[in-house]
């Protein structure tokens, strides 16, 4: 484990950031590139807009990381439009993580809960007007294109598990440090979603799925498990 900053200089992000484009709104896509090591991978949340917990966990792990020490790629924020307007979807009402160019994209409503309390599934989302058709879904792809990425993490919530169809080395490792269940898929078909996307492309992707949680609660919780995913090293 990385000795981690003290506490009171935790409360800035100190990481030197890169744009690779801009939202539907306007605003920047940014990244935290790798500062140290090889073989990076490349570690997202924020997907989902009202998946808060996530994004600021991950956020803490890394204001808690000394700058040299981060060995994989970092995305905050792969939706910042949701997460500024607190919706699953952007802007345009896409659920991003419908939109991405898999074979078995289909151009219908993506359906999800009201929130991680309710029973219905009775939400509906666009997928969007055609695959990849989402500013931020396109720029995540040509990012992946540009960093070749050893392999992905993608965070979100509220599912509990931790999904690794590889069942891994890392997926073993992080199930066991988040102490959520290790499965090979969710029970439920997911076109269009990033991680079908990264099984195409031939990109090893694990999708972490918090429990519902608190920002709270998550960044006290899986703070160290989070920092040693970002300084990951097997």
């Amino acid at each position: 484990m990385s000795k981690l900053r003290p506490r009171p200089e935790r409360g800035q992000l100190h990481l030197a950031r890169v744009q690779y484009g801009h939202s539907t709104l306007g605003a920047p896509l940014l990244y935290f590139p790798a500062q140290l090591g090889n073989k990076h991978g490349l570690v997202l949340a924020g997907t989902h807009g009202d998946e808060v917990a996530a994004v600021i966990s991950l956020s803490c792990a890394l204001r808690s990381l000394p700058p040299d020490q981060l060995r994989h790629h970092v995305i905050l924020a792969v939706n910042p439009d949701g997460c500024q307007l607190g919706t699953r979807c952007n802007a345009c009402g896409v659920d991003l993580n419908r939109n991405f160019a898999t074979k078995n994209w289909d151009g219908g409503d993506s359906v999800y809960r009201w929130n991680s309390a309710a029973d219905a599934r009775d939400v509906k989302l666009s997928t969007g007007l055609s695959p990849a058709s989402e500013r931020e879904t396109w720029a995540l792809c040509r990012l992946i294109a540009k960093l070749q990425p050893a392999w992905a993490v993608s965070i979100h919530e509220p599912l509990a598990c931790v999904e690794d169809p590889g069942t891994s080395d890392l997926g073993n490792w992080l199930a066991s440090r988040l102490q959520l269940p290790l499965v090979k898929d969710l029970g439920y078909q997911t076109p269009g979603s990033f991680g079908t996307w990264c099984a195409e492309q031939a990109l090893a992707c694990i999708t972490v799925e918090f429990p519902p949680i608190s920002p709270d609660a998550a960044s006290e919780a899986y703070l160290h498990s989070l920092v040693g995913l970002l300084t990951y090293d097997q």
